[in-house]
């Protein structure tokens, strides 16, 4: 029941942290408003067919590879150096996201060997040496949707697997990586959980550079669509419920998201040939890419995307899962209306030189101490005071708002004296309850709940 209650109040809260623009100065994360446009898989030349729809410079820049340690046919350099090299077919313009299982056959896992034995520690040599030699860019996603069932990962080791993968690489001098920690909302929400043992699945915020989600059904990002339903007593998260508390997981941690393995696999796109009024073309985009963009629009986190162009039922597990075909350039009106989506300028296509982004900046993320932010009384029963010290650095913002995150007050501070602000924040016109209230400096944010009683 208390998790029931975190979540209920972690997403309440969402909407509070939802802001036009974001920016967490992660490892090559592109301009506040930019995503990087990305295409995943490979299958039956599916990546030369998307890239195909697009003008020649307007190609995706992030290509994806899919890989296992040690993998059926034991990993070794020049198949790691193929995998982060061959598929790029703009030199020096195109970079990979190499996705990682820790498995031998894809479906006995081994993280807990990885994580607490060295058996596996030559390939963190064979990994060394052809990250060395390939010496450009890449994001490193580790070890697919962690917490799925379809992957099924060790709860409180797959964070250690991670970690130690990372910490090696590291170690030896390895740094042209950005790690990406990735989530698919049919798996539990549990990935924000951690109790004595440690997190059961987040491997922590110094070797997490980015997260991951995996929107393959648009009940996981439908604007429209509730984040919780009601049954008796009890209220069950929905699948966007569960979108939504990891992007605001995302947003607690100051992580940037990308949206690794995107498909529209329940539409059954319809080729032109069987759609000449372009009525089911219309149809699916209303129903599947209208909420999708919409979905990209309140989330300013998302820096990336990979779409998966791929009729799934040519692969017989998705087939039995209901997976359809998904391969946008077979429907005119579906293919001309993404195409001209992703030609804009909000996109970053190949061409792009992602490095110049690589060096982390050291920016402020809560307001310091030596503000001497003062609240009280609290609790309190109409009034309460604000008091802070800017010493004339600065300017700041408050805002106050409801535990369902809407804004009840707003100001800017006030002029005591020599630099000591001071703002009295009247709610008697309100009801009892719990409030947070956000001040905001020109690079930093800090939250405080506040109780009203009367």
């Amino acid at each position: 029941m208390k998790r029931l209650l975190y979540i209920f109040v972690f997403l309440s809260l969402s909407a509070i942290f939802s802001v036009a623009s974001a920016h967490f100065g992660a490892k090559y994360e592109p301009p506040d408003g930019q995503l990087y446009h990305g295409v995943g898989w490979n299958y039956r030349e599916s990546v030369r067919l998307y890239s195909e729809m697009f003008p020649d410079d307007h190609h995706p820049l992030i290509l994806q590879v899919n890989t296992a340690l040690p993998g059926i046919r034991d990993m070794n350099v020049e198949r790691v150096i193929a995998g982060l090299t061959n598929p790029i077919f703009h030199p020096d313009s195109q970079y990979i996201e190499y996705s990682l299982h820790f498995t031998r056959d894809g479906v006995h896992m081994l993280d807990s060997v990885f994580a607490l034995t060295d058996e596996l520690d030559n390939y963190i040599d064979t990994l060394e040496i052809a990250f060395n030699r390939v010496d450009r860019p890449f994001f490193l996603r580790i070890g697919f949707e962690f917490n799925g069932n379809w992957n099924p990962y060790h709860p409180f080791i797959y964070p250690l697997a991670f970690r130690k993968l990372v910490e090696e690489l590291r170690d030896r001098g390895i740094d042209n990586f950005a790690t990406v920690w990735c989530y698919e909302p049919d798996a539990g929400s549990d990935f924000a959980d951690s109790n004595r043992a440690g997190w059961k699945w987040y491997p922590g915020d110094d070797v997490v550079d980015w997260f991951g989600i995996d929107p393959f059904d648009v009940a996981g990002f439908d604007p429209d669509l509730p984040d919780s339903i009601s049954r008796g007593d009890l209220r069950n998260i929905t699948k966007k419920g569960k979108t939504e508390l990891f992007l605001s997981f995302a947003r607690e941690r100051r992580k940037p998201v990308f949206l690794n393995e995107l498909s529209a696999v329940r539409l059954d796109i319809t080729p032109d040939e069987e759609d000449a009024d372009s009525v089911d073309g219309i149809r699916d985009w209303e129903s599947f890419f209208v909420p999708f963009f919409e979905f990209l629009d309140n989330h300013p986190e998302i820096k990336g995307l990979n779409y998966i162009d791929i009729d799934w039922t040519q692969i017989d597990q998705y087939r039995e899962l209901g997976w359809r075909d998904a391969r946008l350039e077979i429907n005119s009106y579906i293919r001309n209306r993404w195409v001209a989506a992703l030609v804009d300028d909000s996109y970053i296509n190949a061409g792009y030189d992602i490095s110049q982004h690589a060096s982390v900046p050291n920016e402020v993320k809560t307001i310091p101490d030596e503000f001497d932010i003062s609240v009280y009384p609290n609790p309190f029963n109409s009034i309460f005071t604000v008091s802070y010290n800017l010493n004339g650095r600065a300017s700041m913002d408050l805002k106050l708002y409801s535990i369902g995150g809407i804004e009840v007050w707003s100001s800017s501070g006030k002029m005591q004296n020599a630099g000591q602000y001071q703002v009295t924040i009247d709610c008697s016109g309100l009801a009892s309850g719990v409030y947070l209230l956000r001040l905001e400096t020109a690079n930093a944010t800090s939250m405080q709940k506040v109780a009203l009683i009367r």
